[in-house]
């Protein structure tokens, strides 16, 4: 049997809606499981790598890494957060702005030296918290807020990884998406 032109294009057109129905679908199912799980007492932490910053001893981020972060801002614009955490070098502030200014949140600032403290602190807050780090940092705060172990961030190149980590009240279950943006 020959399938001619029109006939292939609304197969394919169908496929395709049913697959974006059923994206829609797990993604709001996956929101609406966090917001259920903020309700309950949990806290949810969004973790980052800065956007693509220049060369230099404490850099400022490229065009490039502008437009990141204002993407990061537009992806958590219908999240309310409570706080945004930032280390204190001009590209992790830079990016974290972005997302604070829409917010209108302060930045607080945290040690990446003192990861131990920084997850300490953050167990103990409530609500949706961003959290702006470094290649060498960001997987490590996600593991001591308890996600499984992750995979390295490539220092040269990866900068759109969103860790989605939500703790129950009792800082016993942790479920952890890891995201795109």
């Amino acid at each position: 049997m020959t399938l001619n032109k029109t006939q292939i294009m609304t197969n394919l057109l169908s496929s395709l809606i049913i697959f974006c129905c059923s994206v829609f679908s797990v993604h709001a199912t996956n929101i609406d499981n966090i917001n259920t799980a903020t309700a309950a007492g949990a806290k949810v932490f969004y973790l980052v790598r800065h956007a693509e910053k220049n060369q230099g001893a404490d850099p400022s981020l490229t065009e490039q890494g502008k437009l990141s972060a204002k993407r990061l801002a537009n992806v958590l614009s219908s999240t309310l957060l409570t706080k945004v955490y930032t280390t204190d070098y001009k590209r992790t502030r830079e990016t974290a702005f972005a997302v604070a200014e829409e917010q209108h949140l302060e930045l607080s600032l945290y040690d990446p030296s003192n990861l131990n403290k920084a997850a300490e602190v953050l167990l103990n807050q409530q609500g949706h918290i961003l959290v702006v780090g470094h290649s060498n940092t960001t997987t490590a705060l996600a593991e001591l807020l308890g996600a499984d172990k992750q995979p390295v961030i490539n220092d040269a190149n990866e900068f759109d990884r969103l860790y989605i980590v939500t703790v129950d009240k009792n800082n016993r279950e942790v479920s952890t998406v890891l995201l795109r943006y």
